[in-house]
């Protein structure tokens, strides 16, 4: 019996859980964890390392700002406030009076002008507003404004949303007067009720030239009008908005990603469609609403990806984290133990290309890559823990930690007939690395088995076309799976495209 061949070139398109993977393309993926697709190559994802010493409790938020022309950096915890010196690569500690949050109490960031200047605004809803302009410590905002869930900056005004005033308010919008976000009477100084629909406001952002607050099931773009009124809002009918504040961002698509009831969705200014229907059904089925105040997420436009942490099954943190590319719109998963809060900043002493002193053989990073480009924003991530992280190109480990890396193919069968049994061979395979473990299942991924002379040593450079690495198994079923894998600690892999050799046998049941 003939001997045929199938797989192929790997063009990737993602995660696609909508179907039974023997349904699937070639080019999506049942399952992956920590892989990054780039140039048509699957491999394991960069590692990452320690920002400094770990603070003595969760790190539930971080921002930076700008104030007159000096970029500042900043992480909240639960009762303690650190600022980053890049100089002396250390936290300090601008706390002011402790704050008596919790690690489920989420923060929200604004950066309004105060005298012509950036100040930073944060605030937990458990105590006053806090504010920072540099040089000292942070103190409660000035004024009288009341609790608040959500802040957000809007030209001369400092929006406050979900407030407390000594009664909860949760559909309502409060703003400072003109360009003084420490006057809350007076003035231009007013609020606004969005009650039309009964629902508690559920985050804050800014959208194109609009404030966009978010409940649950709808938007509201906010503008400013020139009647006593100040402020304006309109609901937009998009049957959908945030659970989770923290999962609001704005991409360079001009589009505005969060997290809803029933997976991830795209806001356009008039409408909110789910961007990916082949992963809605983990997010929709599977969210721990119990800790949706620990979604986070950053745009990495290095990568063209929005990321969103989410607190999947048991899982009490946002360690599940969804990678979607928004040129592509392929999405992929990675794995973050314990993060609770992400967000990006620029280092001014950032090594780049001038400062190398590696041959140009041995530079691993693109002449391109945007790490080593002046003013690339880095993705810091925060754990339950107080650890901050920084995603580094340089290594692949988190923080010494060995990254577990895998991606699973589609269910093969006979090109035939799906009926017929199949003797399944071996493997012709184009990858390059330090070391890559094969794993093949027969029963959809329920169980899995190593090919006979896996793990692979890899070389630094792909196989010639006429010379593939050859994997050996050979087992007989009507359906098989592979997986390719590297857990080692420091490890990496490129995976270029790969081939399946097997031979028909005959039809199950005759």
């Amino acid at each position: 019996m003939a001997t045929e061949k199938t797989g192929g070139i790997l063009t990737i398109d993602g995660i696609d859980t909508s179907k039974p993977a023997e349904y699937l393309d070639i080019t999506n993926t049942p399952n992956c964890e920590n892989v990054s697709i780039s140039r048509s190559l699957i491999h394991k994802r960069v590692g990452a390392t320690q920002l400094g010493l770990t603070m003595s409790e969760a790190v539930m938020g971080g921002r930076e700002f700008n104030r007159a022309g000096v970029t500042y950096v900043v992480r909240v915890g639960i009762t303690t406030v650190e600022e980053w010196d890049d100089v002396g690569e250390v936290w300090d500690d601008i706390t002011g009076s402790a704050l008596t949050a919790s690690n489920t109490d989420a923060v929200s960031f604004a950066t309004p002008l105060l005298s012509g200047s950036r100040i930073l605004v944060f605030t937990n809803f458990i105590d006053p507003i806090q504010k920072y302009d540099t040089g000292g410590v942070c103190a409660p905002l000035g004024g009288t404004p009341p609790l608040a869930k959500f802040v957000q900056e809007y030209g001369p005004y400092l929006l406050l949303a979900y407030v407390d005033d000594g009664a909860v308010r949760p559909a309502r919008v409060q703003w400072c007067d003109t360009g003084l976000p420490e006057t809350w009477s007076g003035g231009s100084a007013g609020s606004k009720d969005l009650i039309e629909d009964g629902d508690s406001i559920t985050g804050m952002a800014l959208y194109d030239n609009y404030v966009a607050v978010h409940k649950s099931k709808a938007i509201y773009l906010g503008y400013l009008v020139t009647t006593s009124a100040v402020f304006k809002f309109d609901r937009k009918s998009t049957g959908a908005g945030t659970i989770a504040n923290n999962s609001i961002q704005n991409l360079p698509s001009g589009e505005q990603a969060f997290l809803a009831i029933d997976g991830i969705r795209l806001f356009n200014g008039i409408s909110a469609p789910l961007i990916e229907s082949k992963v809605a059904e983990d997010l929709r089925e599977g969210v721990n609403t119990t800790y949706i105040s620990r979604v986070w997420s950053v745009v990495v436009k290095e990568l063209n990806e929005y990321w969103l942490g989410v607190p999947i099954g048991s899982e009490e943190t946002g360690s599940v984290v969804y990678k979607y590319n928004y040129v592509t719109r392929a999405c992929h998963k990675d794995t973050r133990p314990n993060v609770v809060s992400a967000f990006t900043y620029i280092e001014s002493n950032q090594p780049t290309w001038d400062d190398q002193t590696l041959t140009w053989d041995e530079a691993t990073d693109r002449w391109d890559s945007g790490s080593l480009q002046a003013l690339f924003p880095h993705v810091l991530l925060n754990d339950l823990s107080g650890l901050s992280i920084r995603r580094d190109v340089g290594v692949n480990s988190d923080n010494g930690a060995a990254v577990n890396s895998f991606w699973e193919t589609r269910d093969f069968q006979s090109k035939e007939d799906p009926v017929f049994l199949c003797q399944w061979l071996e493997m012709e395979l184009y990858a390059k690395g330090t070391s890559l473990n094969i794993e093949y299942s027969v029963d959809s991924g329920q169980t899995w088995t190593q090919a006979s002379n896996s793990p692979l040593a890899l070389s630094a450079d792909f196989p010639r076309d006429d010379a593939p690495i050859r994997v050996w198994f050979d087992v007989v079923s009507s359906k098989i799976r592979f997986r390719f894998k590297n857990n080692e600690l420091n490890g990496t892999f490129y995976l270029k495209q790969f081939f399946i050799l097997y031979r028909n046998r005959e039809k199950r049941g005759y």
